[in-house]
């Protein structure tokens, strides 16, 4: 039962890991796009709740790595919100040019 239970602790600690680093590549993307348009704000809080929930759990039973990384997706999840919030507008070029209404129509092709 003890090699179980170790093995169990190798793969919690594996799946902390990917649960943690999911979250960062969507941060630093909306971050260098300065665009969160496509974010879902009722999937990010639902996130936030759950992680909430899992991390009352964790602090009541004492599990510190899963606690560390309820955390931590509650931050990652908590700065996405921030973002949305901050990158309300479509980023346009350096010249204040939309993009979109500099391609051609099929009329004008």
């Amino acid at each position: 039962m003890t090699l179980l239970k170790d093995i169990a602790n190798i793969v919690s600690l594996v799946g902390t890991a990917c649960g943690l680093f999911s979250r960062v590549p969507q941060v630093i993307k909306t971050y260098k796009s300065r665009s969160a348009n496509d974010l879902s704000a009722k999937t990010m809080f639902i996130n936030i709740f759950a992680n909430s929930c899992f991390l009352f759990y964790m602090i009541v039973n004492e599990q510190y790595f899963i606690m560390f990384n309820c955390i931590s997706v509650i931050t990652l999840e908590g700065s996405l919100v921030y973002m949305k919030h901050k990158f309300k507008h479509m980023k346009k070029s350096s010249s204040g040019t939309s993009l979109v209404n500099m391609v051609p129509s099929d009329d004008e092709l």
